[in-house]
């Protein structure tokens, strides 16, 4: 008895092994960004270290607005708007192009009128889907929006090219792409990167559910940009919408802000519009000015992440010099990106900055704030 009792009792601890392993690899990209840091290919070394965004920035922050299309209340619009510019905050915009596929924008639309000025006023037009429905949903128990949960790979391009095809002809060529419902998967994924598309931005929360913990996890991070199977796309996770979830947000950007993060938060028209969520807001908008993040597109955080990820530096010292040597790979240059100079070594006075082909970026004194700005192209 004594015997099947433990083999019984051994057969559970292993069972449990097992399972505990397998939670955690599922939620590897949960706590993997907190022990690993950064994806890139240089932080520091003994004797500089580099930043991970321009200027003094500490993080990233990305306001982005879905839902924007052919039956959005002008008004709304033009109330987020005034928020917006009111703020001196630029965003994103991810678009219907041909709501439900029975309304598609078309010129002299007030609102494609509306978009031009969101782009006078910094904002980024980007691709939401094509019709914020499918068919195939029907029937499966699930949000007729998510468009493209069941779409396998041509399906989801054959949709992907018709609503970025409305968006071009309008005069807003789309460099990336949200899927409504954030329904995307590792079919849209490769279907976004065999059409070229500069980044993507869907949710991923943290498993919340058994079902979530059990389930194989698709290669992720939450809160730094990636390239999902090794993909030449970049995938953005987004987080939370600060107008619903105030306190929430603040918590998930102060952490992620310690870290280096990237905190893009979600809103939806014509919701924000109201006034209660257009005070809320501003309010967090305003927060965030306060803090030391970088307040950008995602086109601009994209091109920035996609040169940050591979540049190179080499040091050595020559005398009281040190020779920095730096090597962008990408097609992205890195503009005021800071140096930050170790205190290790006190008998360095004097620093160069060159590129690959040797030629001098800049050159000088070490300035007494141990920190210098400058582009690498």
């Amino acid at each position: 008895m004594r015997k099947r009792l433990r083999k019984i009792l051994l057969l559970l601890g292993l069972i449990a092994v097992l399972l505990a392993g397998w939670i955690g690899f599922n939620t590897y990209s949960v706590w993997r960004d907190y022990l690993s840091g950064p994806p890139v290919a240089f932080l520091e070394n003994d004797d500089v270290a580099l930043g991970l965004y321009p200027g003094d920035y500490r993080s990233a922050g990305v306001f982005t607005n879905d839902d924007l299309c052919a039956v959005t209340p002008v008004d709304s619009i033009e109330r987020l708007r005034a928020v917006l510019k009111r703020s001196g905050v630029r965003g994103t915009f991810f678009v219907i192009p041909n709501h439900l596929g029975e309304n598609p924008l078309r010129p002299r639309d007030p609102r494609v009128e509306l978009l031009e000025k969101l782009r006078w006023d910094g904002h980024e037009i980007a691709q939401h889907g094509y019709a914020h429905y499918c068919e195939k949903n029907r029937g499966r128990g699930v949000n007729m929006g998510a468009e493209m949960l069941f779409l396998n790979v041509e399906e989801q391009i054959e949709r992907l090219e018709k609503g970025r095809e409305i968006l071009t002809d309008l005069g807003f060529p789309p460099r990336g792409h949200r899927c409504p419902c954030f329904s995307g998967n590792a079919r849209t994924f490769r279907a976004l990167d065999r059409l070229n598309y500069l980044y993507g931005s869907d949710l991923h929360l943290p498993p919340t559910t058994l079902k979530t913990f059990l389930l194989p996890a698709q290669r992720r991070r939450l809160m730094y940009p990636y390239h999902p199977f090794g993909l030449k796309l970049l995938e953005i996770t987004s987080q939370t919408d600060p107008t619903v979830h105030k306190d929430k947000a603040i918590k998930v950007f102060k952490r992620y802000h310690r870290r280096g993060g990237v905190f893009a938060f979600l809103t939806h028209l014509p919701q924000i519009a109201e006034e209660e969520n257009l005070a809320r807001l501003e309010e967090f908008l305003n927060y965030l000015k306060g803090e030391k993040t970088w307040l950008c597109t995602m086109a601009e955080l994209s091109e920035w992440w996609l040169a940050r990820e591979g540049v190179m530096v080499r040091t050595e010292r020559d005398d009281d010099a040190l020779i920095i040597t730096c090597d962008n790979p990408s097609s992205y240059p890195l503009k005021e990106i800071g140096i930050i100079f170790k205190k290790s070594v006190p008998t360095i006075e004097r620093y160069m900055v060159a590129d690959e082909q040797g030629r001098v970026l800049k050159k000088g004194d070490i300035p007494d704030s141990r920190r210098i700005l400058l582009d690498i192209p």
